[in-house]
């Protein structure tokens, strides 16, 4: 994709401001920059804007003014506001130096594997989320060889094509949380068997709790709590998991399918690799804040969901993205 950071005049303006990530938070922070004065360059890692809502085509009932939008549509909305205001984004990009100056920081930008020096007042920090999975199973008896076989799955709703095929059968859903628990309602709503294994407690919100515990009092979903799971093992094109309950009680169970929702980690670990980034406040691997979103580094921010380890959601990184950019220009 060509790149619209033909439309930046200098990569020297002192009021250049660098965002890392082109997921909602960081283009809501464009948008506010540009119009308080700024010139904002978003760095996407990817071919076009948009982050997780890319990967998340189900409506998304939760952004004011927006009903009966798709995360996907809200993307191309979005995506389709930051060209409208020729905003520079440079595409499959990313960082290859960050030093410190005087007056903002000299950075290095591999774009489409071509190097980009340019320097900026302040970096902005939107990098998002990655979904866990294959590091927290990665040393539990046979997952490399169940993972093989395409059966085991960890984006939270990887699952929703797979609904007319799931008629009948026998699906795990392991994991405590919200999307856990939309998974275990769907799948069960489709007309299959469903366990759904929660290592400790749920900690998911009210209604879709309520929700889970009709289907499960009418059979369609049995809960595990305080179990972890011990080994898989393949048996009869089945998968079999063997549980250990909190009592020490082991219990083997066959499904045809399983769907790991244990949550997700936040992508800060890359700034650990710049001097200038090192030593930056971090909880969990979420970028500790001010009210502000200023991080513990100087003239550096955090916006969305790297930053905020409880309440993630669209609005919420579109807020972040304005309050970075109006503290901003206070400071100038």
């Amino acid at each position: 994709m060509q790149s619209s950071s033909d439309s930046l005049k200098s990569t020297s303006n002192s009021l250049t401001v660098g965002i890392v990530g082109g997921g909602v938070a960081g283009m809501s922070c464009a948008l506010w920059l540009k119009h308080l004065g700024f010139v904002p360059v978003i760095f996407e890692q990817n071919s076009q804007l948009g982050g997780q809502l890319l990967h998340l085509d189900r409506i998304n009932r939760w952004v004011l003014g927006s009903p009966d939008k798709t995360s996907v549509e809200l993307a191309g909305i979005y995506t389709a506001h930051i060209k409208q205001e020729a905003i520079a984004v440079l595409y499959q990009a990313r960082l290859l130096e960050a030093k410190v100056q005087s007056s903002g920081f000299d950075l290095l930008i591999d774009e489409a594997g071509k190097p980009r020096p340019m320097s900026v007042l302040a970096v902005v920090i939107a990098t998002g989320l990655r979904v866990l999975g294959l590091e927290v199973f990665s040393g539990i008896t046979g997952f490399q060889a169940v993972n093989k076989t395409g059966l085991m799955s960890f984006f939270p709703l990887d699952h929703l094509e797979k609904l007319p095929q799931l008629k009948g059968k026998t699906v795990a859903v392991i994991g405590g949380g919200d999307n856990a628990h939309y998974t275990a309602k769907d799948i069960a709503q489709s007309g299959a068997q469903v366990y759904l294994l929660i290592r400790s407690s749920p900690k998911t919100r009210m209604m879709i709790r309520n929700e889970v515990e009709v289907l499960i009092k009418q059979g369609h979903i049995i809960k595990r709590t305080g179990t972890s799971v011990q080994a898989f093992r393949q048996d009869k094109g089945k998968i079999e998991i063997t549980l250990l309950g909190e009592d020490g009680a082991e219990e083997k169970i066959n499904v045809d399918r399983i769907f790991a929702r244990i949550g997700f980690a936040a992508n800060s670990e890359f700034l650990d690799a710049y001097k200038a980034f090192s030593g930056m406040a971090k909880e969990a691997g979420y970028i500790k804040t001010d009210a502000n979103k200023r991080t513990s580094v100087p003239w550096v921010y955090a916006i969305g969901d790297v930053a905020n380890a409880k309440h993630q959601s669209v609005v919420n990184a579109i807020a972040d993205g304005a309050i970075a950019a109006q503290d901003l220009s206070d400071r100038v």
